[in-house]
């Protein structure tokens, strides 16, 4: 099975490492998911694929109290 996480996160201008939250993923599901291979029917560690990192440009809209 494959499943995709999605997250938003608010930080400063400086970002995070995409790279770092791989890592830490990769980290927990060593820890705490397991699958079985198809092949063997060995029991493995689920990984992490590949991320995509997105920077949303949202222009900010203020309502008047009326229109």
């Amino acid at each position: 099975m494959i499943l995709n996480f999605s997250v938003r996160i608010e930080c400063d201008a400086e970002g995070v490492n995409p790279l770092h939250l791989c890592e830490e993923i990769q980290a927990y599901l060593n820890s705490n998911h397991h699958l079985v291979d198809e092949n063997s029917d060995d029991y493995v560690n689920a990984k992490v694929l590949g991320y995509n990192l997105e920077v949303e440009k949202l222009t900010p809209f203020y309502a008047k109290e009326e229109y």
